[in-house]
């Protein structure tokens, strides 16, 4: 790795967790806030989609910004916004209040989430990117093994707003440490956004591109069932199964492992098979772990949590790569297409899991269905790899 490098990464690969923290760190809380805002389960589970929501669709007016003013400017917004909102939770005297709390919470991940992306596309090619993506997999996989478990402790210590006023915390040393870390200029995309003949990509050349289109669907299917085992989690373990909120903090970090485990070695993998099919065999192990859910009994906790882990574990192996090949064709405009790549996931994957959760189903029963529907950009990712098969043979034969 060089030397000027080191230091940007090293920040870069901090700000990756803000936005997986402010949706695990308090989950074992969600009960407690139950009692304390006078709300449902379901309204407390709404400021989970509510932070989703502004994270993803705030992300198209980050990428436009950070390509515009560079990395380090909407790092630093992004950050600002970040512990304004993790502070205001905390503060937060009724439930209205906790939703706008939350976010600007999202807002703020959404910044510090495209500028991550895109200082990694501003300076790695290919499977380097790929790799390094995978790696930041792995750190956001490391949060929900940790940050369950740390929000139990810190609210049985200090209550419900431990948590947020420690993000907010952390939110407020990386923005006094992002003006040393990252330079104007260099990670940043300033003067290629100012050279038109350069930035040959708009909203329309990056939604038209299939290659974008395939795996962005890709990531949006499985984040989709990502969110609905986040959601559905603390009601099979706590509520059907009756753990306690360090049991269930313990089963949730369990599965973070694995997930974390799986995004480390995915780098592997893709040098083994290669991206596209790395991509296909995740997808495959979230339509397992679906098929598996259909056939459980009711009330089979560990067995749920077990093909849960399968389902995220698919999701890690491969959204680092299929994030890779979505910023691939699009060197010159990595924020703006970062962002797209964002909002689809977050939004679509949100929409997925509200809509299943109004559904009235088991737990077991949403999840399964939701990473069922990962066959849909299993079956188009099957189709490009047959296709660039094609192509190849058919250059092979022409040569001939």
């Amino acid at each position: 790795m060089s030397n000027h490098r080191t230091l940007p990464l090293i920040l870069i690969f901090s700000l990756v967790p803000l936005g997986p923290l402010a949706i695990d760190i308090y989950l074992p809380s969600i009960p407690q806030m139950v009692e304390v805002f006078a709300a449902s389960n379901s309204d407390l589970q709404l400021t989970i989609s509510v932070y989703v929501f502004a994270l993803g669709i705030c992300q198209l007016i980050a990428g436009p910004v950070s390509d515009r003013f560079g990395r380090k400017a909407s790092a630093l917004l992004g950050l600002g916004f970040y512990v304004v909102g993790s502070l205001l939770v905390a503060l937060s005297p009724s439930l209205g209040f906790l939703y706008l709390a939350r976010v600007l919470q999202g807002i703020g991940a959404s910044f510090t989430m495209v500028t991550a992306l895109a200082w990694v596309r501003d300076n790695y090619e290919g499977e380097a990117a790929g790799r390094w993506l995978s790696y930041m997999g792995g750190i956001t996989g490391v949060i929900p093994t940790v940050a369950p478990m740390l929000g139990g402790v810190l609210a049985l210590a200090w209550g419900w707003q431990a948590g947020f006023i420690a993000m907010s915390g952390l939110g407020l040393v990386l923005l006094l440490l992002t003006p040393v870390a990252l330079k104007d200029g260099g990670s940043g995309s300033r003067s290629t956004a100012e050279d038109d003949g350069k930035l040959r990509c708009d909203l329309r050349a990056i939604t038209v591109n299939q290659q974008f289109r395939i795996y962005s669907l890709a990531n949006m299917f499985s984040f989709g069932g990502l969110l609905t085992y986040i959601a559905t989690a603390p009601m099979v373990a706590m509520q059907e199964a009756e753990l306690s909120e360090i049991g269930f903090a313990t089963l949730f970090g369990i599965i973070g492992a694995c997930q974390v485990m799986t995004s480390f070695i995915a780098p592997k993998v893709v040098s083994h098979i290669g991206q596209r099919q790395t991509v296909r065999l995740g997808l495959s192990f979230a339509v397992a772990g679906g098929i598996g859910l259909l056939l459980i009994p009711d009330g089979a906790v560990f067995a749920y949590f077990a093909l849960a882990a399968l389902g995220c574990g698919g999701f890690s192996l491969m959204v680092g790569t299929a994030t890779a090949l979505n910023l691939q064709p699009f060197k010159h405009c990595a924020g703006l297409a970062a962002s797209i790549e964002g909002f689809l996931r977050m939004v679509g994957g949100a929409v997925i899991a509200a809509a299943l959760g109004f559904a009235g189903l088991s737990g077991a029963m949403t999840l399964a269905i939701a990473l069922l529907l990962t066959l849909i950009p299993l079956l188009l990712v099957w189709r490009d790899i047959r296709d660039r098969q094609r192509v190849a043979i058919s250059m092979v034969t022409g040569e001939r």
